[in-house]
C-alpha cells in the first residue's frame, strides 16, 4: 500500500479522493492519442463518517461510493487512493549512509524521531533522494513518510466494501503534484518553485514544490467548514443554508465599495469570512517564510529563493474572485487550479458545465489516477519504495 509515488500500467485508471465533505471520482483513459479524462463525478460524504482523515464509518463511505460508481456507470475497477490530515509525516531527513536494506531494517527506529504518534501504530516508508558518491560515509537524503495505521486501513475497508481493488493509498501531496506536473499549462520554467493550496473542508494543506521536486507540505486548521460556519453565525441560519449561500452567490472582495454592490446576505456573508481569509493567509506567509528559511540553510543548496507563484484546488478555490485576493494580499501570481485546460491531459466524454466549476477539486483525484498510467513513468521518473 504505497504512501510514496510510484506508477503501474493500465490503460484506464481510477483515482478516489474520499474527503470529509465530498467523495471525488477521476477515471482516466490512455490511449496512442494520450491521456484523456474519461469521466469525472462526486458525491457528498454521509454526514460524519470522515473525522481527521481517518473514515469512522466505512460502511457508509462504502454505499456512497457505490452509489456513485452507479451514477457515473463505471464498472468495478482498481483504484488508488489518497490520505491526508494533520497526523501524515511526510519530511525530508538526512540519515547516516547506509544501503537500503540496512535502511529497511532501520526506518522503523529513524521514524521515532520526526513523528508525534507511535510507529508501531504507523506505515511508514522511505525514498532515498541522494546518498554520497563515495565509501566513505557521510549524509544521505530521505524522504521519510508516515501516516497512522487507522488512517490507512479505514481506506482501504472502506474501498473493499464498495467492491473495488485497491492498488495503492498515496498521500495527497504527491497526488496534487502529479496532477499539476502531467498539465503543460500548469508548468513554468526550470528553477521554478510552486505553492498548491489545496482548500478543503477541514484543512488547508499547502505543498510547496520546485521543478518536479517536493519541498514541504503543511496543514492548516482553517478551510470551507470554518468560513461555513462564519456565514451560519452571522446571518443565523443552518448549515445547510449558509453552504448554499457559500457556494450559490458569495463573492470575495477586496473593498467597501465592491462590498456594496452585493445584495445584503451576501455582503454579510463575504464580511463574516473576511478575517478567516486574512488568517489563512497569514498562515501561508508563515509557510512560504519558512521555505525561505530553509532554501538559506547551507544543507539546503543553491537556487533561487522564494514561491513563484501560487496554485489553489479545493471546494473553496471555487470561490468567485479569490485567487484576486489572494494574490492581491501575497503579491504572488494565484490561480485557480485546471490540469484539463491548456494541458496534455484532454477531456473527452465529460460534461464542460460540470468540468469548468468543479476543476479545483478534482486535482487529487486526477494525481491518484495517473498513478496508475504508463506514459508518465518516464516523464516523471517516480520510484517508490516501500518500508519493510
Amino acid at each position: 500500500m504505497g504512501l510514496l509515488p510510484k506508477l503501474a500500467q493500465n490503460n484506464t485508471s481510477i483515482g478516489l479522493d474520499i474527503g470529509s465533505s465530498a467523495i471525488k471520482l477521476v477515471q482516466l483513459q490512455e490511449s496512442k492519442n494520450g491521456i484523456a479524462l474519461h469521466k469525472a463525478g462526486s458525491a457528498p460524504t454521509p454526514r460524519e463518517a470522515v473525522k481527521g482523515g481517518v473514515v469512522v464509518d466505512p460502511l457508509a463511505v462504502a454505499k456512497a461510493v457505490q452509489s456513485l460508481l452507479e451514477a457515473l456507470q463505471v464498472e468495478k475497477a482498481t483504484v488508488a487512493a489518497g490520505i491526508a490530515g494533520p497526523t501524515v509525516v511526510v519530511r525530508e531527513v538526512p540519515l547516516p549512509s547506509m544501503s537500503d536494506r540496512q535502511l529497511r531494517k532501520s526506518i522503523q527506529w529513524e521514524a521515532r524521531n520526526y513523528i508525534s504518534f507511535p510507529v508501531e501504530d504507523s506505515v511508514v516508508e522511505f525514498q532515498v533522494l541522494d546518498r554520497p558518491t563515495t565509501d566513505e560515509g557521510g549524509q544521505m537524503r530521505v524522504m521519510l513518510v508516515a501516516a497512522p495505521r487507522d488512517m490507512v486501513d479505514s481506506q482501504v475497508e472502506a474501498i473493499e466494501l464498495a467492491g473495488l481493488d485497491l492498488a495503492a493509498v498515496e498521500i495527497q501531496p504527491f497526488a496534487s503534484m502529479r496532477g499539476i506536473l502531467a498539465g503543460n499549462g500548469q508548468l513554468q520554467g526550470s528553477g521554478d518553485t510552486t505553492a498548491v493550496l489545496g482548500i478543503g473542508a477541514t484543512y488547508t494543506e499547502i505543498t510547496i514544490m520546485k521543478d518536479d521536486q517536493f519541498v514541504l507540505t503543511r496543514m492548516i486548521p482553517i478551510a470551507g467548514d470554518a468560513f461555513t460556519e462564519a456565514i451560519k453565525n452571522a446571518l443565523d441560519i443552518d448549515t445547510e443554508q449558509a453552504n448554499q449561500l457559500k457556494e450559490t452567490t458569495m463573492q470575495v472582495v477586496s473593498s467597501e465599495e465592491e462590498r456594496a454592490t452585493l445584495d445584503p446576505a451576501t455582503q454579510q456573508a463575504s464580511r463574516s469570512i473576511e478575517p478567516l481569509l486574512d488568517e489563512l493567509i497569514r498562515e501561508v506567509r508563515r509557510s512560504l517564510a519558512y521555505h525561505d528559511y530553509q532554501q538559506q540553510s547551507p544543507d539546503a543548496g543553491s537556487g533561487e529563493l522564494g514561491v513563484n507563484r501560487i496554485l489553489l484546488s479545493g471546494g473553496s478555490a471555487k470561490l468567485p474572485r479569490v485567487s484576486e485576493y489572494f494574490q492581491a494580499q501575497l503579491g504572488v501570481p494565484v490561480e485557480v487550479v485546471n490540469v484539463f485546460g491548456a494541458s496534455d491531459l484532454r477531456a473527452q466524454g465529460v460534461n464542460q458545465d460540470y468540468l469548468q466549476s468543479h476543476a479545483p477539486v478534482l486535482l487529487v483525484g486526477t494525481g491518484l489516477a495517473l498513478r496508475e498510467t504508463r506514459s508518465l513513468k518516464q516523464r516523471l521518473g517516480e520510484t517508490g519504495e516501500k518500508a519493510s
